[in-house]
């Protein structure tokens, strides 16, 4: 149990190991399999800078409010003319910046294929939803808003329908966590393992 920051109960519960769902083994399909390429070279769309960069105008994008909040040499370390060139940068490559969860969207496909879960025979499930109470219904909706807007969900027509649920983080915010137990019981497991924690953490000792 935890309490937030207005002073109240927030009651949190690890599963428990043998209570985990885990994938299944099986043969890999090669169609699934995630191509990982570039499709053209990014230092040849890279824009020209001019040796006089021109001074900041805001832009819808990237406004002065913006930017003062992301404090640019707010210790003085660049001089006048850098801080002018970093901003003309900046403005060159907004398209980069997410000030908002619809600004964040999604992997181009043309990088990365779509993903593919590999999945045994099985017969599709539709679990009913766990109710949404009352008090925090808008909030979801707003939420579930968000994630559309922002191209991670998408309106669609499936045979499968699993449950999901919202629970109150720490800071008050809400989070959509969705039960895919019945999607791990039939996915073939991945036989890719992390790497070797020590080898990866020693090169770096003492820096």
């Amino acid at each position: 149990m935890n309490l937030d920051e207005n002073g109240e109960n927030i009651y949190t519960m690890y599963k428990r190991v043998d209570c985990k769902v885990k994938p299944v083994p099986g043969v890999y399909p090669e169609d699934t399999k995630v191509i990982r390429q570039f499709p053209n070279n990014p230092l040849d769309s890279l824009p020209k800078l001019s040796m006089t960069p021109p001074d900041f105008v805001p832009s819808p994008k990237l406004t002065q409010e913006r930017v003062q909040k992301l404090s640019i040499n707010s210790e003085g370390f660049l001089w006048p003319e850098e801080e002018k060139l970093f901003l003309h940068i900046l403005k060159l490559n907004k398209r980069t910046l997410a000030f908002s969860k619809a600004d964040k969207g999604t992997l181009r496909s043309d990088y990365f294929s779509p993903y593919k879960i590999p999945v045994i025979p099985h017969v599709p499930w539709k679990e009913r939803n766990i109710p949404i109470p009352p008090g925090i219904r808008n909030r979801v909706i707003d939420l579930l808003r968000d994630k559309i807007a922002s191209g991670l969900y998408e309106h669609s027509q499936s045979s499968y329908r699993s449950k999901w649920f919202s629970v109150l983080k720490k800071n008050g915010n809400l989070r959509l966590v969705h039960n895919l137990q019945p999607l791990n019981a039939v996915t073939i497991s991945n036989v890719g393992a992390p790497p070797i924690l020590d080898d990866f953490v020693e090169p770096y000792a003492g820096n």
